[in-house]
């Protein structure tokens, strides 16, 4: 479902991390702040997961854009919001 947004679009994504505590992030899709040409190192579809970039950070933080870069577990999601239409994740 995200991988199918246009760029630009906002959303926000709550998922269980790591911990097992409950996060909700907004980011949006396909920006380049922060982005250097690099590139991953390995291949996070290949581990279940998805680069987002949190805006909440960015707020806190904006001369370190590329600090702002985090990886979701596609497995842990439990809901996605995209203009105020919220879709609950079903195994």
């Amino acid at each position: 479902m995200i991988s199918e947004l246009k760029n630009g679009t906002i959303y926000s994504v709550t998922f269980v991390k790591k911990d097992g505590s409950i996060r909700l992030m907004n980011s949006i899709k396909g920006t380049q702040k922060g982005v250097k040409g690099v590139g991953l190192k390995f291949d996070a579809e290949e581990k279940s997961l998805i680069p987002v970039y949190d805006i909440q950070l960015a707020k806190k933080d904006p001369e370190n854009p590329d600090k702002c870069w985090r990886m979701v577990n596609v497995s842990t999601i439990t809901e996605v919001c995209i203009n105020k239409e919220n879709y609950e994740v079903i195994d």
